[in-house]
């Protein structure tokens, strides 16, 4: 049996763990390729004009998995993380993904709850490995390995090591780790940045630990998980100077987005900290644009390094007199 894994949205979180429960079940994954141009126009056309880019990026690998797959794995997750809830679009998934083209084969939609402690979630991934033609002892070996697969990467984020800078320029990319590692998406954001001589670091390298101390500074808590984690990461980058600027990128028409640039321009504009460089993404968003601004946003920060420095250097040489 041939069960697809659309490349976009949570499996740039969770793929390892998706593709792991299915081999151990002996079921076959197919994971869809790269995101391209053509995975974009044709998401479009098949999603709802309102939907982020995300979800039109998620669409389109949905549709390249049609002709080649006996069913596809769309996890309807609930939060990924105690406390929190996931952004709306991730419950209704499931629901979406069957709406799109009626001749899809089955969506297979577990529901994830990685907020429950007790992980009673996972009784439904039990019963679809029983439904994929598991015994017992397979399916509870696939559920106990996905489970210690998903523990294990949360130790990992919480004891992430710090990234010290390598360059004269640091830049911290914060955004959706769909958004910032899908080539297309993000139109190689992260390989423009490096190729101009300047280092980038995201979210993940931030240990969660010392994200959560910084938004214990904020009057009101954060309910999404991964932008409440985006919030801690920038603050903590910001109030340690651990980088030069800041580079926040988002979808257009996403709600929680929106609002967590709002805030995140407010809390550094008020702190007058590091400089702060917001970039909308959607299925229009063109390479020409997006290299002439980190062009611009990376000479900024050359700038005011080079000042720093030179308002260090008269000072060394007043106090030396």
């Amino acid at each position: 049996m041939r069960v697809g894994l659309p490349r976009a949205l949570l499996f740039h979180h969770y793929g390892e763990c998706w593709t792991s429960f299915l081999e151990t079940l002996g079921v076959e994954p197919v994971v869809t390729g790269a995101t391209t141009n053509d995975t974009v126009v044709r998401g479009t056309v098949h999603s709802d004009n309102e939907t982020c880019l995300p979800v039109k990026v998620f669409t389109g690998h949905l549709l390249d998995l049609k002709e080649n797959t006996d069913a596809i794995l769309v996890p309807r997750v609930v939060s990924q993380y105690r406390g929190m809830k996931a952004c709306p679009k991730y419950l209704g998934l499931p629901d979406m993904a069957r709406s799109f083209d009626p001749s899809l084969p089955s969506v297979l939609a577990p529901m994830m709850d990685l907020g429950d402690r007790r992980s009673r979630w996972a009784r439904e991934w039990y019963d679809l490995a029983g439904d994929l033609g598991a015994n017992h002892d397979r399916a509870s070996a696939a559920v106990r390995n996905m489970l210690d697969s998903l523990r294990y990467a949360e130790r990992v984020r919480e004891t992430a090591p710090a990234v010290h800078p390598s360059q004269e320029i640091t830049v911290g990319v914060a955004g959706h780790l769909y958004n910032v590692y899908d080539p297309r998406a993000s139109l190689g954001l992260l390989d423009r940045i490096r190729a101009m001589g300047a280092q980038a670091v995201t979210v993940e390298e931030v240990p969660r630990r010392q994200a959560r101390r910084q938004l214990k500074t904020l009057p009101r808590k954060i309910r999404w998980d991964f932008e409440n984690r985006m919030v801690g990461s920038i603050l903590h980058w910001s109030r340690t100077a651990s980088v030069s600027g800041v580079i926040y990128t988002s979808s257009f028409a996403c709600g929680p987005g929106s609002m967590i640039g709002a805030l995140i321009e407010d809390e550094l504009g008020r702190e007058g900290s590091v400089p702060l460089m917001s970039i909308i993404l959607d299925e229009h968003s063109a390479e020409g644009g997006l290299i002439t601004r980190i062009e611009a946003f990376l000479d900024m920060l050359k700038w005011v390094s080079r000042d720093a420095r030179s308002g260090e250097n008269a000072a060394g040489r007043t106090r030396r007199r």
